[in-house]
């Protein structure tokens, strides 16, 4: 039962129209944010007033509040599985930029392409399966497993291949027997030991450690990115356009580090860069997640 209201929600509900999803968060905002006043919403309220972004902040940063965030996000979560749904008004407004970036690092073996939870994130790795037939992924389940299924399934690409969380020295394998790609979010991690660093001056930390050994052992890392920007097409309408942007190659034994530490300069690099990636569009950023600034 739980499975079919899943496969419901992710095959129907997402083709209703925009004006249904405004009407529903107009209506469920409020109610979201007085059952997590001191849980989610507190915490948000709390990171964006620590790291200066907060409208209640001095200047300096761009100014934003927890609205805006929670409104990001949902507008963000519900393009993200039109995207994987491959809706083609959703996937029709989606421009990749830089891809030389990518196309020319595979040219030279394997790699970790690494990003974080921001935009419509979960499009991250479907999208690299337009540049090689050997996407790795290692997914956590919900507790739901009934969720993980439907997931799994409209997430589903022949060129995307899933591992479980125990399944690490697999991937390893077949990343390097492959010449693939080993798709990785690294802000966030469940049951992984992190790499501490500094992001707007507080302590965070990033899960850096299994794109660090597969670098080590021979694997080249691309950063790159999504975010959402409102545009006008040539009748003067407004949409939501979703960029995914390729950044930065690190070729392999980046840094010549021996020891996998916060202080090699691979962590220091990539931490300084998702620091600006967070800082140009701070709205859309996972603040929400209660292992930030720790």
């Amino acid at each position: 039962m739980a499975y079919a209201f899943y496969k419901l929600f992710l095959h129907f509900a997402l083709r209703l129209p925009d004006a249904f999803f405004k009407v529903l968060f107009f209506i469920i905002f409020p109610i979201y944010k007085a059952l997590h006043t001191k849980r989610a919403y507190g915490r948000v309220v709390s990171h964006l007033q620590a790291t200066g972004f907060s409208s209640d902040s001095a200047p300096g940063r761009q100014q934003i509040n927890a609205r805006d965030v929670f409104k990001s996000l949902y507008w963000n979560g519900i393009d993200s599985y039109r995207l994987l749904a491959r809706i083609p008004s959703a996937t029709l407004r989606v421009r990749y930029e830089n891809e030389h970036v990518i196309k020319e690092a595979l040219a030279q073996g394997p790699i970790v392409a690494l990003s974080i939870h921001q935009g419509a994130f979960e499009n991250l790795h479907r999208s690299l399966c337009r540049y090689s037939e050997h996407v790795h992924l290692i997914t956590s389940p919900f507790k739901s497993t009934a969720l993980t299924r439907a997931l799994r399934e409209i997430r589903n690409d022949k060129n995307l291949h899933e591992y479980s969380t125990e399944e690490v020295a697999t991937v390893l394998r077949s990343l390097f027997k492959t010449n693939g790609i080993l798709a990785m979010v690294v802000d966030q991690a469940r049951d992984a030991r992190g790499n501490s660093v500094e992001l707007f001056g507080k302590q965070s930390t990033l899960y850096l450690r299994l794109p660090e050994k597969a670098n080590q052992m021979g694997a080249g890392i691309v950063t790159f990115r999504t975010f959402c920007e409102t545009t006008t097409d040539t009748c003067g309408k407004k949409f939501r356009q979703h960029i995914v942007r390729f950044e930065k190659y690190y070729p392999p034994k980046y840094g010549k580090s021996d020891t996998l530490q916060a202080e090699a300069p691979l962590v220091k690099e990539i931490a300084s860069e998702i620091e600006t990636w967070i800082a140009d569009h701070p709205e859309q950023w996972t603040w929400n997640y209660h292992g930030n600034f720790r």
